[in-house]
């Protein structure tokens, strides 16, 4: 019985190096492929390809007809070989694109790109796609085919609080460098600062409310008694119309007085009242 074992797990072994050996050789070369079921312990991709994924179905790519179902404990291996990029012109368009400096790095259908050293660029594409890099343009061009034209300028936001409100404070500000297409359907995205010229790169901080704590406080008496100065005119507007007001209401009721007294009835009521 032991004997039996033996044999059946050695067979199994010489199995999987054999076909192992026989994946190598007949494994593509560059992108990315889908390797028959192995076991999810000891099978997986040819030597120096990296595994992105594994999957009983190939996620939905595998042929029935060619690719019968795994075995229990038994998986697809999806194997990629890493490469360095190629030079293409593709990769300004896409969206997933990773900021290199100088250049950038990409699939050319702008699938994301997986980067395994940033030393070497040495990476691949899931999707099969090639890997790609481009130097980033430094002129604005005409758009031709499609090459989109690129520029790069600093974006600063809004100044925040002073730090203090007198004697000196510091105040600050995100600044960033931001790409910007000739294709405005693409919205404009952060890049690496060295994208931009140094040389005309806002300031990140400056110094605010210089003034010394004295000065400040005497300004502040100052506007006060401005306040209070005008707040005092306007009093003695108010009582001069209010003194003219009640000027005119005395010397109309006394023409009223005036009116009444000595018209010409009053002065006859007058003389019947003396001869009574």
């Amino acid at each position: 019985m032991a004997a039996r074992l033996f044999a059946f797990l050695f067979s199994f072994v010489l199995s999987f190096f054999s076909f192992s050996i026989f994946s190598s050789a007949t494994s593509p070369s560059s992108g990315c492929y889908w390797t028959t079921c192995q076991s999810k312990w000891l099978g997986g991709c040819g030597a120096g390809h990296v595994s992105a994924d594994q999957s009983d179905d190939c996620n939905g790519l595998c042929a029935e007809s060619t690719d019968p179902p795994c075995l229990p404990f038994h998986s697809h291996f999806h194997c990629c070989v890493p490469e360095t990029p190629r030079v293409t012109n593709k990769c300004v368009q896409c969206k997933s694109k990773l900021d290199f400096g100088k250049e950038y790095i990409c699939c050319t259908d702008c699938s994301d790109p997986t980067i395994m050293n940033k030393g070497t660029k040495l990476g691949y594409c899931k999707t099969g796609a090639d890997f790609a890099m481009q130097l980033k343009p430094q002129e604005h061009t005409a758009r031709t085919g499609n090459h989109y034209a690129e520029t790069f300028k600093w974006v600063a936001g809004p100044w925040m609080e002073c730090s203090s409100p007198c004697d000196g404070g510091i105040r600050y500000r995100d600044v960033g460098c931001y790409g910007s297409m000739s294709d405005t359907s693409i919205k404009h995205y952060p890049v690496d600062e060295s994208s931009c010229s140094s040389h005309d790169m806002p300031p990140r901080q400056e110094a605010c409310n210089t003034q010394r704590c004295s000065e400040s406080v005497s300004t502040m008496l100052l506007d006060e008694r401005k306040k209070a100065t005008g707040m005092s005119g306007w009093l003695v507007a108010f009582i001069v119309l209010l003194g003219l007001t009640a000027t005119g209401g005395i010397v109309f009721a006394g023409y009223i007085y005036y009116q009444r007294t000595y018209s010409s009835n009053g002065f006859v009521y007058i003389m019947l009242e003396g001869y009574s």
